[in-house]
């Protein structure tokens, strides 16, 4: 799953016609093997692309890609994509760690999928060029249910990550901490999730 939030602004996990956000819907899709759907939330432009490439016993592979822009002119809010997999009551996650910061895959075992690898690479400039700085966090939680995953990750961000690029002004911004939970709330799934946060365009 996705969410994002510009740092200043609201989490976003969904998009709802009261929620303020502007515009969304898909571009184009055939319904099963690719589709690219836009969202326009408060000057940010969020694209995300997905292809599938048929084949195996579990339906074949996927890529994905999330894209991100600010309309008009102006300094680029910093913005954090939150990049997710959670299960409800079935399957194992399992995080694999890149300098011990950064999830750069999330290996596991689900029912309908058997064995699976979900990596994350790092972000590139607009138009795929070169590596783009960001900073990483990473959330490893039980969760109650899949309907509590927004508060949960919510209830874990704290503002104590700071962004700093070579040669920039250093920036504070809201960041998950490692490990986390609802308290009071019985485990039924597990997550994962990966944040990036960059300054767009990405």
């Amino acid at each position: 799953g996705l969410m994002w939030l510009q740092h200043g602004g609201n989490l976003r996990h969904t998009t709802e016609q009261n929620d303020g956000v502007s515009r969304y819907g898909w571009l184009m899709h055939d319904g099963e093997n690719f589709g690219v759907q836009e969202i326009r939330d408060e000057g940010l432009v969020l694209r995300t692309e997905f292809v599938k490439q048929p084949g195996g016993d579990h339906g074949g592979d996927w890529s994905w890609r999330v894209t991100v822009k600010m309309e008009g002119k102006g300094p680029a809010p910093l913005l954090s994509i939150f990049f997710y997999v959670a299960t409800d009551g079935q399957g194992t996650l399992r995080p694999v760690l890149e300098n011990g910061t950064r999830l750069a895959a999330v290996a596991g075992t689900a029912e309908e999928l058997g064995d699976f690898t979900l990596t994350f690479l790092p972000p590139t400039g607009e138009g795929g060029e070169g590596p783009k700085y960001a900073s990483y966090n990473f959330l490893a939680a039980a969760v109650p249910g899949l309907h509590r995953l927004t508060d949960l990750v919510r209830q874990s961000l704290r503002e104590s990550s700071v962004f700093s690029p070579p040669g920039r002004p250093r920036r504070r911004f809201f960041g998950v901490s490692s490990t986390g939970g609802l308290p009071g709330e019985p485990p039924r799934g597990q997550l994962l999730l990966h944040q990036v946060t960059l300054e767009p365009p990405a």
